[in-house]
């Protein structure tokens, strides 16, 4: 069985804009990322290192069944999720930077690489370790998208490591933050091309609740993708679930409206609960129901 995978676990305490509180709840981009492609199929597994405190059977209502867990000795990473009235987001994490580097960035990359792994989603910050992970991926045959991690925090080396790896990226989504920290304040269509230019034949540029500018270099195609129509709770993790569903939906068709479609629909079933979706035959069957619903709506632009 070939699988697809993102790496990166951690408990989020969710603190919402009213005082709210979401405590000890399951997230980290690399699952909610796993999440967005096993609402498209089965054979994804949810990767990540935790601690000895860390229950696997949490993962199995997402659809997971912890075969992609490391177990170390370790802090599973956490962190407080502070979410503003404007969609901002301020993640502090709850455990040292040294545990921190050493489960999200540390130990995947001392890893064996699975033969059967078909495609993975990275999630890059830049830190110094990344560049040789993906090339080792790469050489195994391993198909990577990618997201950026960068921030105004982030420092220029930082922000040129990460560069340094597109040219082994197939698929890569930024946020409008991070397209602008790697390329410039350019136009949207010309900060596409640019990072296309780097490398990523396919390339989206996440906008929230304005949908994304996907854009494909070989037919040099712009769309429009519209966000799925969602009953929102919490916007934890969609761009995260966005990329997995862009990732599989490319692979499995090669078709950049369906990919798109899908990518849209993973994150509109991200938003709709606190914390991952449950996946069950019945979500993977509405998935494409929505999908089909946002195809009629995507535009070339």
């Amino acid at each position: 069985m070939s699988f697809y995978t993102s790496w990166g676990i951690i408990l989020d305490d969710i603190i919402y804009p009213d005082g709210q509180t979401a405590m000890k709840t399951l997230g980290g981009g690399g699952l909610y990322a796993s999440c967005g492609m096993r609402v498209w199929q089965q054979d994804v597994v949810a990767s990540g290192a935790v601690g000895g405190d860390f229950d696997p059977h949490s993962l199995a209502p997402l659809g997971f069944d912890g075969s992609g867990l490391v177990v170390t000795d370790l802090p599973t990473p956490r962190a407080w999720q502070v979410l503003e009235e404007d969609g901002r987001r301020t993640q502090v994490p709850r455990v040292t930077s040294e545990a921190w580097f050493q489960q999200l960035v540390r130990i995947p990359a001392a890893q064996p690489i699975s033969p059967t792994l078909k495609a993975l989603h990275f999630l890059g910050r830049g830190d110094a370790p990344e560049e040789a992970f993906v090339k080792a991926l790469v050489a195994a045959g391993v198909v990577l998208s990618a997201e950026p991690l960068v921030g105004d925090d982030s420092t220029a080396a930082e922000i040129e490591a990460f560069k340094g790896c597109l040219p082994h990226f197939e698929v890569f989504s930024p946020d409008e933050v991070g397209a602008e920290l790697l390329v410039g304040n350019d136009s949207e269509k010309e900060q596409l091309r640019a990072l296309a230019q780097l490398g990523p034949r396919l390339v989206a540029l996440r906008k929230g609740k304005d949908g994304a500018l996907v854009y494909e270099r070989e037919s040099d195609l712009f769309l429009h993708v519209p966000a799925a129509a969602a009953d929102v709770v919490d916007v934890t993790g969609a761009g995260n679930a966005f990329c997995g569903g862009l990732l599989i939906g490319w692979l499995e068709t090669k078709d950049v409206h369906q990919a798109a479609a899908q990518a849209s629909v993973s994150a509109a079933i991200a938003l709709e609960q606190v914390g991952p979706p449950l996946i069950d035959k019945a979500v993977m069957a509405q998935a494409q129901e929505r999908a089909k619903k946002v195809l009629t709506l995507i535009r070339n632009v």
